[in-house]
């Protein structure tokens, strides 16, 4: 006569599986492992956040203890350009030294550099792979910040209401840049809008790098296949690719790197940095 192995039910027919577990037994430990494999993702889940959250604090940890550049406001007047001339980016070299550069980044009221205005500014000066001073600062963009941009950076117009203006600010940054080599994030973008500013920044004779450019020199996209069933071109995800996009969150996720306060000049330039220094070590150890 059968005889369940765990319940210890019995009965001329009684079906058992092979390991002599009755219906009821069977499903209950079907459950149970499905219980205690949940249990193990949630867990690993807690595991990961709390070390997101613990990075997290680290790097907030790293931008808020920076040295602070002390900016000496000018009295200066810049006039806003017109006719920006574009300069040529360097690329990241197997044998390049890049011991010393400064990454910047601006938050601003729109996306077009000659109406728009900038309404923060920030940069990093990095020494042998450390960054060690910022220069940051909110900027009087002299003009209404849509509500839309707020949303995004968290900048409001009352932030700025008593900031300086760019004119102002400009002597400082230049000087704080000197002849350093320049990185940004989509580096046109910034440049124009500090051009268009009244920014004497590219008179000087440097080294452009762009990681966003350098990104997709070594990074691969995933391809894109033509569905002729729908009539539309999509996303191959089953093809060898290596990051999504080129966003600045995407490439930093791609290497592990944590945006302090994502959006806030000061927190993107100091992920961008960290960002170049990946690309350089991708770069260089192929």
């Amino acid at each position: 006569m059968a005889k369940c192995a765990v319940c210890g039910r019995k009965g001329l027919f009684l079906k058992l599986n092979n390991q002599g577990l009755c219906s009821q037994c069977e499903l209950a430990k079907k459950e149970s492992a499905q219980q205690e494999e949940l249990r193990k993702k949630e867990e690993i889940r807690q595991k990961r956040e709390d070390f997101l959250k613990c990075k997290l604090f680290q790097a907030q940890q790293e931008l808020d203890n920076l040295p602070h550049h002390n900016i000496v406001i000018s009295d200066e007047k810049r006039v806003r350009q017109k006719g920006f001339e574009e300069v040529s980016f360097s690329n990241i070299t197997p044998k390049g030294k890049y011991n010393e550069f400064v990454v910047f980044d601006t938050e601003t009221t729109g996306l077009a550099p000659f109406r728009d205005r900038i309404v923060e500014i920030a940069a990093i000066r990095f020494v042998n792979g450390s960054a060690i001073e910022i220069f940051e600062t909110l900027v009087n963009p002299g003009k209404n910040i849509p509500d839309e941009v707020s949303s995004i950076n968290h900048i409001t117009n009352e932030m700025v209401s008593n900031a300086p203006t760019i004119s102002q600010v400009f002597p400082a940054f230049e000087s704080f840049v000197g002849s350093s080599p320049l990185v940004a994030h989509n580096l046109e973008f910034d440049l124009k809008f500090l051009y268009y500013s009244g920014s004497y920044i590219t008179r000087d004779k440097r080294k452009y790098f762009d990681t966003l450019e350098q990104a997709k020199k070594l990074l691969k996209k995933p391809r894109v296949k033509y569905d002729r069933e729908y009539d539309i071109w999509e996303t191959d995800y089953e093809s060898d690719y290596d990051v999504e996009d080129y966003k600045l969150e995407t490439l930093c996720d791609y290497y592990n790197i944590i945006i302090p306060y994502q959006h806030r000049a000061a927190s993107d330039a100091l992920a961008t940095g960290k960002l170049f220094l990946s690309l350089v070590d991708e770069k260089q150890n192929r």
